[in-house]
């Protein structure tokens, strides 16, 4: 009894060590900037407010936000000032610094622990600003997410390390994610990257999508360039459009004026062409689908597929060149 007792005991201490060294290793990763302070134990809810300020809006053009574990939500309202408000660890430090008109935000004293029992923190930071306040917001986070409301008049960067990117309309912004899911609704020009997380975006006049291991799925655009490594690309319109994935479908509603669309081993389905440039089409392992185009000549190229086209113009001056290495073309 003695000696099963003693290896339970022994049990539960070599999980323990195992759990303080992955607290440690996490630790050392996250302390890169060595910002972070490492304590031995806690337990219940630490979250407490640990900063609030107002600021004059006449004061700032840019807000800059750069913390490793918060989330950060922006919110417009019909207030007079800008609202900065904090809540974390109560030992942790809101710095806050102007210079030329640049408000920035980051963090000191943030904590980790080798060892947290029934332990939790809500750190965030919220920032209000007057809905007529349409300056530059600048936000990154280690392992937060990031929130916003509409920002259509605002240029917008947003970034996160481990944490999905969800905001409203835009004007012009970057949103970058190396680890979760970006959704954004409509605006003029953005820029999307996520590493290893789907895209959703509404109705842009320029986009530029990328994603290494998830979906991209797109409203309606002018001008885009979408690209995913494993993962499949859904549009529901376009203008002139650059689209590649190499291991995944492409789907498109409808196509105006020019398109260049690349695919390793997936399907590419359009349901209505109507190109005015000449264009190209690509898919080495998938098939190649057109339900309705304008009057063009559409030149096809297969290596182990069939070919069918119909009402296919040979004279007309605008050119569509479809390519497959062992898949299908069909054009109706």
């Amino acid at each position: 009894m003695k000696s099963k007792a003693g290896k339970i005991v022994l049990i539960i201490i070599l999980v323990l060590v195992i759990i303080a060294l992955l607290n440690f290793m996490v630790y050392a990763i996250i302390n890169k900037g060595g910002n972070m302070k490492l304590s031995l134990i806690t337990f219940g809810n630490n979250t407490e407010k640990i900063f609030e300020k107002d600021y004059e809006p006449e004061e700032l053009d840019k807000i800059k936000v750069d913390v490793s574990s918060s989330n950060v939500t922006i919110e417009k309202a019909d207030v007079d000032k800008i609202k900065v408000t904090a809540y974390g660890d109560k030992d942790e430090k809101i710095n806050e610094e102007i210079n030329n008109k640049e408000l920035s935000i980051t963090k000191s004293n943030t904590k980790g622990y080798l060892f947290a029992m029934f332990y939790w923190c809500d750190e965030k930071i919220i920032i209000q600003v007057p809905s007529d306040w349409n300056e530059e917001l600048n936000i990154h986070t280690s392992s937060g997410d990031i929130m916003a409301q509409n920002l259509e008049n605002n240029n917008i960067n947003l970034e996160s390390s481990s944490g999905k990117i969800e905001c409203g309309n835009i004007n012009n912004g970057i949103l970058k994610s190396s680890s979760g899911n970006i959704t954004v609704g409509n605006g003029n020009e953005i820029t999307l990257q996520a590493s290893s997380g789907d895209i959703k975006a509404g109705n842009f006049n320029k986009l530029s999508a990328e994603a290494s291991s998830g979906d991209i799925e797109i409203g309606t655009i002018g001008e885009g360039a979408i690209k995913t490594a494993s993962g499949k690309i859904n549009v529901i319109g376009a203008n002139r459009t650059k689209a590649e994935a190499s291991s995944g479908d492409i789907d498109i509603e409808t196509i105006q004026n020019y398109c260049e669309l690349k695919t390793s081993s997936g399907n590419i389905d359009i349901n209505s062409l109507n190109i005015t440039e000449n264009s190209n089409i690509t898919a080495k392992s998938g098939n190649v689908r057109i339900n309705g185009k304008n009057d063009i000549y559409i030149e096809t190229e297969t290596g182990s597929g069939n070919a069918k086209i119909e009402n296919n113009n040979r004279m007309a001056e605008i050119v569509l060149k479809i390519i497959t290495t062992s898949g299908n073309i069909r054009v109706e």
